[in-house]
């Protein structure tokens, strides 16, 4: 565990050691602004029928933007977590909370649809992301006042 006040290491042990039981969700922000690259730059998001309930909530315009600031905004609360211990807890919560209503948006937007429709096997991969997202909410809440980390 990186002490307080000391600064990570930026090295792939250090990465490690400093997101130690968060890796899974480390992915799924680095997914997040993954998907939002992808979407720049093959734009029409008509052809992604995962955001097809997404974009009753984000226009079709800004949901590139939008990956990319969740994401980002997740790796901002999820190195601020072990650091921040009154705050970062709730912060990795509300980012997991946002993440799991995400995954089980596009996870719909794929099951909801005539089965001669059903083009994508990503259904299963965000029904899972969804089920690991509720996880970190309940580990984040429950590591609250200590350092955020299962050492």
């Amino acid at each position: 565990m990186t002490p307080p006040g000391e600064r990570m290491r930026c090295s792939v042990a250090g990465l490690l050691q400093h997101f130690n039981n968060r890796v899974s969700e480390v992915g799924h922000a680095l997914i997040m602004v993954g998907i939002g690259l992808q979407i720049m730059a093959a734009p029409p998001v008509s052809n992604y029928r995962a955001l097809d309930l997404l974009s009753g909530f984000v226009s079709a315009g800004s949901i590139a933007l939008f990956f990319i600031s969740v994401g980002a905004v997740r790796m901002a609360a999820l190195i601020a977590n072990g650091r921040w211990p009154s705050y970062g807890p709730w912060l990795r919560a509300i980012g997991a909370l946002v993440g799991a209503l995400i995954w089980s948006q596009m996870f719909l937007g794929l099951i909801a649809v005539p089965s001669d429709n059903l083009t994508s096997l990503n259904a299963p991969a965000y029904l899972i992301f969804t089920a690991i997202e509720l996880v970190s909410i309940y580990r984040a809440l429950a590591m609250r006042g200590g350092d955020g980390r299962d050492d």
